[in-house]
């Protein structure tokens, strides 16, 4: 019987987000005949994804982040590496990506991937940070033998433009799209559970982090709840910012009218309750939620600063984060649609099928 290809991916996490999903989509959706796919995370916390990788017969690993020192980190990923006898790294840290190459090339690993997933690091850009950033840059292109984005506008900030229009390859955000299509009866049975019984359901799924930017989402469903008294903000995640977010949700008065159901792993059943979902973020990738909610035929409202490129389908308007909260208000109520669309083979056609994107990743790795 043939070696099975051992596989590490690389990531700060297995919390539940956009990045640390299609990591996991890896080993769900993976030839395990062929394939071993183990992670490697930063600190000693728990993700909600690691009980399921490990049921997958994956290997979670701890270890420091590099930022708790950088030598320190090569060191423990190099014995990492050399004692778990990998064929492949695969990471997806951004800047850090550099450091965790540069390891994987010292220890002999003949596939060494890097993948962008967004378009800013949302970091203060200091003089130690532009040092650092320089020589992670120059450390990729020296160490990587595949350079991978989730899009255009992805690969271009982490590779540059040049590079990556010449060696750049582009892995969409693939999902399980027979999950996401719309359902009536899931749609009652999640709106009975919510108590949204016929309410005008808004919707948002992200971290509660500064860069999803629900200081102005508040603002927006504030405006429309005056459009409309029967609206719901439905929220989904959760992360640092929520006990400031439940302040300002106090100070609108909106107590009664937004829900933030925490960290969920039925994001598929939840989009099916909503009318609309609205993403104002300050910057993104291409964001998986947005993938999720175009298979649900769910018409969405996003900002600018998201990239082009996650408009697979006509369900989805930008909207400039320039424009004000009311004129935010009534777009959504305008772009509110009275059926659901069956978007399957559009978004099939488009390359957006995990089962695609996983064929692609797995010729790849066995380059």
């Amino acid at each position: 019987m043939k070696k099975k290809i051992k596989i590490l991916q690389v990531i700060g996490s297995l919390h539940i987000g956009g990045a640390e999903n299609i990591a996991m989509n890896f080993s769900r959706y993976i030839d395990k005949n062929r394939f071993q796919c183990d992670y490697l995370v930063f600190s000693e916390d728990r993700g909600e994804y690691e009980d399921e990788a490990i049921s997958l017969g994956s290997k979670v690993i701890h270890i420091d982040s590099p930022n708790k020192g950088y030598a320190n980190y090569y060191k423990n990923l190099k014995r990492i590496l050399n004692d778990g006898k990998y064929d492949v790294v695969h990471t997806h840290m951004l800047w850090n990506n550099g450091l965790t190459l540069k390891a994987a090339y010292d220890s002999g690993i003949k596939i060494r991937l890097s993948h962008s997933h967004s378009t800013n690091s949302g970091r203060k850009e200091n003089l130690t940070y532009k040092i650092y950033v320089y020589f992670m840059k120059k450390f990729i292109r020296k160490y990587t033998t595949s350079l991978i984005a989730c899009g255009n506008d992805a690969g271009e900030y982490l590779y540059g433009k040049k590079l990556f229009k010449e060696k750049g390859i582009v892995i969409n955000n693939g999902i399980n799209i027979k999950n996401y299509i719309y359902s009536n009866k899931k749609r009652e049975i999640v709106r009975q559970n919510f108590g949204l019984k016929d309410a005008l359901v808004v919707g948002h799924v992200g971290r509660l982090t500064a860069v999803k930017n629900h200081d102005f989402l508040l603002d927006i469903f504030k405006h429309l709840h005056m459009l409309n008294q029967n609206s719901v903000l439905l929220i989904v995640g959760d992360g640092e910012l929520r006990p400031s977010i439940e302040n300002k949700i106090k100070e609108l008065g909106l107590e009664e009218r937004v829900i933030i159901t925490g960290m969920r792993s039925d994001v598929a059943d939840l989009l099916q309750a909503m009318d609309i979902f609205v993403m104002p973020s300050h910057f993104e990738g291409l964001p998986v939620t947005l993938i999720e909610a175009q298979a649900s035929g769910l018409p969405s409202i996003v900002s600018d600063k998201v990239t082009s490129k996650v408009k697979v389908t006509d369900l989805i308007t930008f909207m400039s984060l320039e424009e004000t909260e009311e004129k935010w208000g009534r777009k959504i109520l305008e772009c509110i649609r009275a059926e659901r669309d069956d978007k399957l083979q559009e978004m099939v056609a488009k390359g957006f099928d995990v089962y695609a994107t996983i064929e692609q990743l797995e010729h790849i790795y066995e380059t």
